[in-house]
């Protein structure tokens, strides 16, 4: 795929930022027009004021200057203030654009993007942008800022500074020609080697940058992930791992630092050289002016507004050429960007509508289906076959061991990842030919990596914003959380958690998976399905969700995997999982009846309860 031009990637970049925020270029340009034109008012004036004293201008009409070029200056730089002022607080949304710009593309991206380790690898580099840097918008808008008052900066000296160059009585002498031969020269060079230094510092930060993010993300995960949180801390203190996590995040810490020194060094040597630069440009041009002074051919005042003049010229070639290399910095990091936020989900959204059968029944068909997680070698599902029809009230359960497919089987029933190959139908139909979100409507899933959020009950129940609250209720006392609802501070306002609300409240292993429990219960869907819905559980709760599971579900079609075959024999079927396939299906009785997998784990099950009651 041939590479985009470093200017198309350019454009498409302000044309992204642009979308909400063409307010933000609008002050922009006005500020630069004023910051711009506003050091030449004092350098006219001084100009004026000095010609003035040397040729005996009046006090009164020197005065009149003085005032009405302080009144004009004053003016300005209240204007300028305003206008700065405006745009700066336009400028702080750069960082929260860009965020919100990520946190969207995260939000409805594919699930399986989020496990993909070169889709990951690119927005985590762009967090470390934004960390570091101020993010893409940023560096597009500060050096556009530069550049556009450096370019009314040098437009405005060519003016004010043109009759310094300009030919007459004088203008040949051999000395007068030499220098500006020299100054010409030398300005020349000067921009040229400025701009080369800059762009060649540029690219050496921007490798050291790379160093430095790899090193900082490690050092955010240490802190933010394992020592932010009561969950990972039991851990952290039963093995005695403070020392590893101490020496982890010190080291890691100090790698950063050395590299952000190394970035500030290089900084500053950058600067240094321009600096040099600019002060030999700055003596060529005092030097010529003073020679022309010298030969009569312009006033002891044009010295000081030609020089400074041309001094403000300079640096706004300087402004012009940061905006150069800034923007071909924000190239490299926005190509990366712009590849994050545009790549394409693969799950298309179909067009057809999920209908039941008369009976309300569900056909379920696998076809030569096999999966492969992305980066991965082999298959987690191999070529399943699989036909069932799934009707009000069945329940199936799902078994196997640990990696034979059980949770993949789900996922790419639930459209979470497209199958490799192979074809799954419901009701005769591919399921990635459904509209997709009427397609997930038909499953409420409790994972067995479930999530509550730190956001009030009703809401993590209802997975809205809009809670009905009898529903609430009705679905926490059927996943056996009635009782809990007296001890509520603010009942269903509750936070789940104490990160934004004093008086949340921490629930329990167990009572976090009723709870998601009661948010399968609550959305009503036809297909239920329950990935290990007791696994945190004690012995009496696992027992009633066992012998309620009726009540639970109602009369829906329900799929419950779990590696306690005990609790397999309330279901009307069994699939039993090995190596990314089906090797058995049936009723609990026949299953246990036949030579197989299914009996042997039922009996190594069997086996040590036998063993633990006698013990």
């Amino acid at each position: 795929m041939k590479k985009e031009s470093d200017f198309k990637i350019l454009r498409r970049l302000f044309s992204l930022y642009a979308v909400h925020n063409k307010s933000t270029i609008t002050a922009c340009i006005f500020c630069a027009i004023v910051t711009g034109l506003r050091p030449y008012i004092m350098i006219v004036l001084s100009g004026i004021l000095i010609d003035g004293l040397i040729g005996g201008m009046p006090f009164s009409t020197l005065m009149i200057w003085l005032a009405a070029g302080l009144a004009v200056n004053f003016a300005a730089e209240a204007l300028e203030a305003w206008l700065r002022e405006a745009f700066n607080a336009k400028v702080e949304n750069c960082l929260e654009r860009q965020n919100r710009d990520m946190n969207e593309k995260s939000l409805y991206s594919d699930f399986e993007n989020l496990e993909n380790p070169e889709i990951q690898e690119k927005k985590r580099k762009q967090e470390q942008v934004v960390n570091v840097r101020g993010g893409i918008y940023w560096m597009l808008i500060w050096p556009m800022d530069k550049g556009l008052t450096g370019l009314i900066i040098v437009v405005t000296a060519i003016i004010v500074a043109a009759p310094l160059f300009a030919g007459g009585s004088g203008s040949g002498h051999p000395g007068l020609i030499v220098m500006s031969i020299i100054l010409a020269v030398m300005i020349v060079a000067c921009s040229w080697a400025s701009y080369k230094n800059s762009d060649y510092w540029n690219k050496k930060i921007h490798k050291v940058f790379d160093q430095y993010a790899k090193c900082n993300r490690v050092s955010n995960y240490i802190l933010h992930s394992i020592l932010s949180g009561s969950e990972t801390g039991k851990d952290l203190r039963i093995f005695g791992q403070q020392e590893l996590i101490e020496e982890g995040v010190l080291g890691q810490q100090q790698e950063a630092l050395e590299k952000l020194k190394e970035i500030r060094k290089q900084g500053m040597t950058q600067s240094g050289i321009e600096a040099t630069l600019t002060t030999v440009n700055c003596g060529l041009i005092y030097l010529y002016a003073a020679f022309k002074a010298y030969l009569g051919l312009i006033t002891v005042g044009s010295v000081v507004k030609y020089a400074s003049g041309i001094i403000q010229c300079i640096n706004g070639i300087k402004n012009i050429l940061f905006c150069a290399t800034g923007w071909r910095q924000a190239v490299d990091y926005g190509r990366e960007y712009l590849e994050y936020l545009e790549f394409e989900n693969s799950t298309k959204d179909g067009s057809g509508h999920v209908s039941e059968n008369e009976d309300q029944s569900i056909l379920l068909e696998c076809e030569h289906v096999s999966f492969r997680y992305p980066g991965t070698k082999e298959d987690a599902i191999h070529d399943l076959n699989l036909k069932m029809v799934l009707k009000p009230g069945d329940h199936i359960a799902i078994v196997g061991r640990n990696g034979s497919g059980k949770t993949t089987f789900i996922k790419l029933l639930c459209r979470l990842y497209n199958v490799t190959e192979g074809v799954i139908r419901v009701n005769g139909k591919d399921i990635r030919d459904y509209a997709y979100e009427e397609y997930v409507d038909i499953f409420s899933v409790v994972f067995q990596d479930y999530r509550m959020f730190s956001l009030e009950l009703g809401e993590n129940i209802a997975a809205s914003e809009k809670v009905e609250e009898e529903r609430v209720l009705d679905a926490m006392r059927k996943a056996g959380l009635g009782h809990r609802l007296e001890n509520l501070p603010n009942g269903l306002d509750t936070y789940v958690g104490k990160e934004f609300e004093e008086n949340g409240v921490n629930f329990s292993g167990g009572e976090r998976q009723k709870l998601a429990i009661a948010r399968a219960i609550y959305k009503d869907a036809p297909f239920v399905i329950m990935d290990e819905p007791t696994a945190a559980l004690d012995p009496i709760s696992e027992c009633d969700v066992y012998e309620s599971f009726d009540r639970l579900v109602g009369h829906k079609a329900a799929v419950y995997i779990s590696h306690r075959l005990a609790s397999c024999r309330f279901c009307d079927k069994i699939l039993v999982f090995s190596e990314g396939g089906v090797v058995q299906n049936g009723s609990h009785e026949a299953l246990v009846e036949q030579k197989g997998l299914y009996r042997e784990m039922w009996n190594a099950q069997a086996q040590w309860y036998a063993e633990t009651a006698e013990g």
